[in-house]
């Protein structure tokens, strides 16, 4: 009975780490859509745009301290306060602020976002299986991402850019019912054997993630928008955008076939799904053609970020680099929007351009290190 209970405690800890990811996620999943809402209520361009940035900024700022003190700090304590942040910041922003300090609530609200993830992280991939755990995790927050930017433009005509924000302040509450479930495990011992490799291949591989994140955030944050300026109506950019979001989910799965059709493969299909889409947008498409291409895009992105960790944690499983990359993931997704604000007012090919030549570093960089180290086929664990 006691070990039944044992592993019902911990499967509770796990989706409620799965939850907590999904709370924490809650507004760069659905940004394109967000961004959208906000410039169709008045807001300046500009100010969105940076808004964006500083919300991921302080994911990223957040998720390199958590790593820090989270060991030293009780975890239910933690993910409490950080949640009440989240909540606080966004009913703040409700009131729809202009300038310094619609960017400050932003800010502060990916302050709570990135403590709550990096958590949630840690807590799913306590898991038993933790392959398994994570593969269940992309399928919840694409899930979520799809539903909320669907339901964007119908919850933006009935409740106001305002609304939305209340309604990710009660998502952020609602994540205090899980504080009972939060379990801080105990250090588990990690293989810390190197894997091989050239010496400079951890740099290569570590460049490679942070070019890669960093055109995605370039684009991510406008993906709507420029669906919009085409003439394309904001449903069905909204439809569009939906699909891709289911679209990423089998993009995500396809990484784990790494060890059967090579790693450098994977990565030069994962870039062409990624560049040509982008590529194609500089055109005029109808919606139809703009939905089958973000479709593409999202499932060739959801391919290559687990794709990139998985290389990387063949170097080091003791985890250093994957915490690394894991960091750049997010400052390379928080630098992006402000690096494609300024070229607004260029239109949307300037962006389109540098997103794409950002992706073929990526894969450059990648490239390099895989054949230099020799990993085509690694064992991960």
């Amino acid at each position: 009975m006691g070990e039944h209970l044992k592993q019902a405690t911990g499967m509770g800890a796990v989706i409620a780490g799965m939850a907590l990811v999904v709370i924490g996620m809650q507004v760069f999943i659905i940004q394109p859509g967000l961004v959208s809402v906000l410039i169709a209520s008045g807001m300046d361009e500009s100010v969105v745009g940076y808004a964006a940035s500083a919300e991921i900024f302080g994911i990223a700022l957040a998720t390199i301290a958590a790593a820090s003190i989270g060991g030293r700090l009780r975890w239910s304590w933690l993910a409490g306060a950080a949640l009440m942040v989240m909540a606080a910041a966004n009913l703040a922003s409700a009131v729809a602020p202009s300038g310094e300090v619609f960017l400050l609530l932003r800010l502060l609200a990916g302050l709570g976002a990135g403590i709550v993830i990096s958590l949630g992280y840690a807590m799913v991939g306590a898991a038993p299986d933790p392959d398994r755990a994570f593969g269940h995790l992309i399928v919840a927050v694409l899930v979520y991402g799809a539903l909320g930017i669907f339901g964007m433009p119908q919850a933006a005509a009935s409740l106001g850019a305002g609304g939305i924000f209340g309604l990710l302040a009660l998502m952020a509450a609602a994540g205090l019912a899980l504080l009972p479930l939060i379990a801080q495990p105990a250090p588990a011992e990690r293989d810390l054997r190197p894997q091989g490799g050239p010496g400079a291949g951890p740099y290569l591989l570590l460049g490679a993630v942070f070019l890669f994140f960093l055109g995605q955030g370039v684009v991510w944050a406008f993906l709507s928008l420029i669906g919009e300026r085409m003439g394309i109506a904001p449903q069905s950019v909204a439809n569009g955008l939906t699909i891709a979001q289911l679209a990423g989910i089998p993009g995500a799965f396809a990484a784990s076939l790494g060890h059967r059709i090579g790693h450098r493969r994977l990565i030069v299909i994962g870039t062409i799904g990624c560049v040509v889409p982008l590529a194609a947008m500089t055109m005029r498409l109808d919606a139809v053609g703009y939905g089958i291409g973000i479709s593409i895009f999202n499932a060739a992105a959801n391919l290559m970020t687990p794709l990139l960790v998985a290389i990387v944690a063949g170097i080091d499983r003791g985890g250093s680099l994957v915490q690394r990359a894991a960091a750049l993931q997010m400052l390379g997704l928080a630098v992006g929007p402000a690096l494609s604000t300024p070229l607004i007012a260029q239109g949307f090919g300037p962006i389109l351009a540098l997103s794409i030549l950002l992706f073929l570093l990526c894969c450059l960089l990648a490239m390099l290190d895989l054949r230099g180290a020799g990993r085509e086929q690694p064992q991960i664990n």
